[in-house]
C-alpha cells in the first residue's frame, strides 16, 4: 500500500533552524517575504497593457492575484518570451517598476538568446504513463552502474568512461521521449544511497534541463556525463566525516573540499572521458562571486557546463533527506536558489532552471481545494498551474479509489467553481510513499 502505517555548500546544519544549512537560512527567509507579498510598488509604478512589456521589464504585480497566475514569483524580471505571450493571455494589465527595470538588462538579453531560432525544439513523443515503465527498470539499472562506478573509484582503480558512458545514452533515450518520467523517478530518494542517487539525480536533471534549453543532442549526453560523476571525489574523502550527522569543525569541511580535487584526478586516469567532464568534477563547487572553491575562480573563468551542472547539484542536493539535514520541497529549492543567483549561481541559469523544473514538477504531492490530495503526473508548459492530477485521499484524508483529473478540461467544464490546487505539500505528507504508489501504479493514468 502506497500510504505509510545542503549539499556541503559551505555549511551544514544550523543551530537556529535544526535541518537547514546556516548558509540558506536568510535566503529562506528572504525569498519566503518575496513569495509571501507582492514587492512595494512605488511612486513611479508604470500600468501598461501586456502588448507593451517588454524584456528586461520588472513585474512588480498583476491585474490578479498572484496565486492565480503560473509565476513563482511575486515581482520578476521579464526574461522570456513565453512568459510575455503567459501575461498576454492571462492580463488585462500589469505594474512594473521601471526603477528595477533597468538593472537587469544584460540577464534580459542573455535569457533571450536561448530562445533564438537556432533553439531546439523537441517534442514530448510519449506520455508519461507509456514511458514510466521503461524509466522505472531504466533508473535501477542506472543506479547500479553508478554504485559500480564509485566503488571502482573508492577501491583506486580506473573508472571505465565506456561503461558510464553506456549508462548515460540509455537515461539520454528516455529523457527525449519524455523527460518527466526520469524527472519523477529522482523524487524517490533514500539516504543510505545518497552519493550514487545524486549523482544519477544531477546527470538526469541535467540533461533535462539542457533539453528545455534546445541544446543539441550531444551537448545533452555530454552535461548527463558530467553530472554522473561530478562528485566522484566523494569515494576518497574520509566517509566518517562525509556522513557525520552534524556541524563539521573547519578542519573537517576543508578535508571534504578535497573531493574535488580527488574527483578530478580520479577521472584523470581514463584518457577517454572528455575533458569538459574533469573541469566539471574540479569546479562545480566555484562561485559566480569568486568565493568557491577548489581555486575561487572568477565567474569569467567557470564554464557555462560548471555553472549548470552547480544549479542542478545544488537544487537535488537541497531536495534530499541527508544524514545532517532534512529533505526541502522543490518549491523551497527553487527560491534558494532564486535568493543566490547573482553570488553562488549563474542568475540566467537559475531563472531558465526555475521555468523548467516549474510550479508543479511530476511527481508533487499536492491538496485541492476539495481537502482530497494528490499527485501531479503531468504538466503542460503552456498551463501551469493546471497539471493532470491522479488523487489518491478523500477530503478526509483517507485512502481513496484513485481517480485522475485534468485541471486544464475542469477549469473549462466548471468555470467559477472547478476543482484545483490548494497547496503544495511535503514528500510523505499524510503517509503518502511516493516510491510504493509509483512501484503500484506503474501505468499512473490507470
Amino acid at each position: 500500500m502506497w500510504v505509510k502505517g545542503m549539499t556541503e555548500h559551505n555549511a551544514r546544519v544550523s543551530p537556529l533552524k535544526p535541518g537547514v544549512p546556516d548558509d540558506l537560512i536568510h535566503a529562506v527567509s528572504g525569498v519566503a517575504i518575496l513569495m509571501s507579498t507582492s514587492p512595494p510598488v512605488g511612486h513611479k509604478a508604470i500600468k501598461l497593457h501586456p502588448r507593451d512589456l517588454r524584456l528586461g521589464m520588472y513585474v512588480c504585480a498583476l491585474d490578479r492575484p498572484w496565486l492565480d497566475s503560473p509565476f513563482l514569483f511575486q515581482g520578476f524580471i521579464l526574461s522570456t518570451e513565453q512568459e510575455l505571450q503567459t501575461l498576454h493571455e492571462l492580463c488585462d494589465f500589469v505594474l512594473i517598476d521601471p526603477e528595477r527595470s533597468p538593472q537587469l538588462q544584460i540577464t534580459a538579453e542573455r535569457l533571450a538568446q536561448s530562445d533564438s531560432s537556432d533553439k531546439i525544439h523537441y517534442p514530448v513523443e510519449v506520455e508519461i504513463e507509456e514511458e514510466i515503465a521503461k524509466a522505472t527498470v531504466l533508473y535501477s539499472s542506472a543506479l547500479e552502474d553508478i554504485h559500480q562506478a564509485l566503488a571502482t573509484v573508492a577501491g583506486g582503480d580506473a573508472l571505465s568512461a565506456t561503461a558510464v558512458m553506456a549508462t548515460v545514452k540509455g537515461c539520454l533515450e528516455s529523457v527525449m521521449r519524455n523527460p518527466s518520467a526520469l524527472m519523477w523517478l529522482t523524487r524517490i530518494k533514500h539516504v543510505d544511497q545518497y552519493t550514487a542517487e545524486h549523482c544519477l539525480n544531477v546527470g538526469i536533471q541535467a540533461m533535462v534541463f539542457a533539453r528545455f534549453l534546445g541544446l543539441p543532442v550531444d551537448q545533452i549526453e555530454l552535461l548527463g556525463v558530467c553530472g554522473m560523476l561530478h562528485d566522484v571525489g566523494k569515494m576518497s574523502v574520509d566517509q566518517t566525516v562525509l556522513n557525520k550527522p552534524g556541524q563539521l569543525t573547519f578542519d573537517e569541511f576543508e578535508h571534504i573540499k578535497l573531493h574535488s580535487v580527488f574527483g578530478r584526478d580520479a577521472l584523470l586516469q581514463d584518457p577517454h572521458l572528455p575533458k569538459q567532464v574533469v573541469t566539471v568534477a574540479y569546479s562545480h563547487h566555484e562561485r559566480i562571486d569568486g568565493q568557491g572553491y577548489p581555486l575561487g575562480l572568477p565567474a569569467q573563468e567557470i564554464d557555462q557546463l560548471t555553472r549548470l551542472i552547480t544549479v542542478v547539484d545544488a537544487y537535488d542536493a537541497i531536495t534530499s533527506r541527508r544524514c545532517y539535514s532534512d529533505s526541502n520541497s522543490s518549491e523551497t529549492a527553487l527560491k534558494i536558489l532564486y535568493q543566490h543567483r547573482n553570488t553562488q549561481f549563474d542568475e540566467a541559469l537559475v531563472l531558465r532552471f526555475i521555468e523548467c523544473i516549474g510550479v508543479y514538477p511530476p511527481g508533487t504531492l499536492v491538496e485541492m481545494n476539495s481537502g482530497e490530495v494528490g499527485i501531479v503526473l503531468s504538466v503542460d508548459q503552456a498551463y501551469r498551474l493546471q497539471p493532470r492530477v491522479a488523487l489518491i485521499l478523500d477530503a478526509h484524508k483517507q485512502s481513496m479509489q484513485q481517480r485522475v483529473i485534468d485541471l486544464r478540461a475542469e477549469k473549462s467544464a466548471h468555470p467559477g467553481s472547478a476543482m484545483k490546487i490548494a497547496r503544495v505539500l511535503v514528500d510523505g505528507a499524510y503517509g503518502v510513499d511516493l516510491e510504493v504508489f509509483t512501484r503500484e501504479n506503474i501505468r499512473l493514468g490507470r
